[in-house]
């Protein structure tokens, strides 16, 4: 069984279910409420929905908040003296602008005007270390505070850890260290605390400084922001293009709406393969810049789809770009349930072709290393997983790009909301609702603070 699935190339999509014959009956069962599903997500794209938590498909609102975006990094950009960009958030809230910063900052040949630094956990020791890493450079760093809800323990914790930090300097001036904060939460609305809307009035009362922050809208969870301020304007200051960005989400969620078949047969498959007893979904990426992409995709399926209710496989990400052998030894084993998911750029941003004047090394001449990679890593594996009768997906990103990469990002997170949506009851928006919220570990972690 081999899908291959080519974002930007979607005509190159090729099904083919040999090793499960029976499959296309199974998904026909689910045909109705792929359509029940796919118009609710059509109407959040036209502003329409009433299931308002799809607002990250409301491209109108994410074009229009972009705009502030941009505005908000180029004025920014301007500082002269700017040399570090320190991004504190949790789970997608910092997830996002990992992926822009492994994907499409990290491993290129052009000049990096700033460096990243991203806090994704409440780990004291790599905070301190990442603090002492840039102290020299500390009144020279922008720290970008993220937290959708401005209730998030986590991060409130690592703005306080800085601030120590800041405080234990000679000559502390609270108004200065304050120009260096950037926020990105939701709006301040009635009822509802908000830690930074309290920071930042606090701030204004003791400083007179208004500290600017950007909306993220309280209907767009974190795994489902990167489109959204979260991640847009962490690519501004990449100096990569938020507007790219989002038309290659927007040309993924164009070609959901068209009838694409690639996001209804990869969700119900998913579906199938679980309760055929596979277990396991191993994905194994082939470039340094895809590990960030392969921890957004374990946390998007995981908080989304690792639910009572919804049946789907388990998504492992693999140990790196390496061959993986430690790994694969005891993986495929027979009848263990194990899925493998390769996924790979069609071509490289940087490729080498070898070039050799020594005898010994003269079989390499004139060869592409990502060739080799392909025809003798790639496919052999390939080949022999499915030879033993066990599923493989091959996931094929067309280039190293700002929209081929949002397009693929997309495109998972449909199919994520998809899978979860076509197993609901019918009328029932329950199901719907768990994709994007994390029921019962947060009512748990109430418990004990109650």
């Amino acid at each position: 069984m081999l899908i291959t699935m080519k974002s930007q190339l979607e005509q190159n999509y090729s099904p083919a279910f040999e090793l499960f014959p029976e499959f296309k009956t199974f998904q026909a069962n689910f045909k109705n409420k792929y359509q029940e599903v796919k118009e609710n997500l059509t109407a959040a794209g036209e502003s329409k929905s009433k299931l308002d938590y799809y607002k990250w498909l409301d491209f109108n609102y994410l074009e229009a908040v972009n705009k502030k975006t941009i505005e908000l990094a180029s004025s920014i950009k301007k500082r002269q003296t700017l040399k570090n960009i320190f991004i504190v958030g949790m789970g997608g809230s910092g997830i996002n602008s990992m992926v822009l910063k492994n994907a499409l900052y990290e491993f290129t040949t052009q000049a990096k005007p700033y460096n990243f630094i991203i806090q994704n956990n409440l780990d004291p020791v790599s905070l301190a270390a990442r603090l002492y890493e840039i102290d020299e450079s500390f009144n020279d760093t922008l720290f970008v505070i993220i937290t959708k809800s401005g209730g998030t323990d986590e991060v409130r914790r690592n703005l306080q850890t800085i601030m120590n930090h800041a405080e234990a300097k000679p000559g502390f001036d609270l108004k200065k260290f304050s120009a260096n904060l950037i926020f990105i939460t939701e709006p301040e609305r009635e009822g509802k605390e908000n830690f930074i809307h309290v920071f930042r009035n606090e701030i204004k009362e003791k400083t007179g400084a208004v500290l600017p922050y950007l909306e993220n809208d309280p209907n767009i969870g974190g795994r489902f922001s990167m489109f959204s301020p979260v991640g847009m304007f962490t690519a501004e200051m990449m100096g990569l293009s938020s507007e790219e960005l989002i038309k290659g989400a927007k040309t993924s969620f164009e070609n959901f709406k068209a009838g694409s078949e690639v996001f209804f047969d990869l969700a119900s498959f998913d579906i199938y393969l679980a309760r055929k007893g596979y277990n396991t979904r191993y994905s194994m990426v082939y470039a340094d810049a895809l590990e960030s992409v392969n921890k957004f995709r374990a946390q998007l399926k995981g908080e989304s789809l690792n639910k009572d209710g919804i049946d789907s496989t388990i998504h492992v990400a693999g140990i790196g770009t390496v061959n993986h052998h430690s790994d694969l030894e005891l993986l495929l084993k027979k009848n263990n349930g194990l899925i493998l998911e390769q996924i790979f750029f069609a071509k490289a941003l940087n490729d080498h072709k070898n070039k050799t004047s020594l005898d010994c090394m003269k079989d390499l001449d004139g060869q592409s290393n990502f060739d080799s990679l392909r025809q003798n890593h790639i496919e052999p594996l390939a080949k022999y997983i499915l030879e033993n009768k066990a599923p493989v997906i091959q996931t094929i990103i067309s280039e190293q790009n700002e929209a081929a990469v949002a397009e693929f990002c997309m495109q998972d997170m449909l199919i994520t909301v998809l899978q979860a949506g076509i197993q609901d009851n019918p009328g029932s928006t329950e199901k719907q609702d768990l994709v994007i919220r994390q029921w019962e570990v947060e009512r748990y972690k109430k418990s004990l603070k109650n």
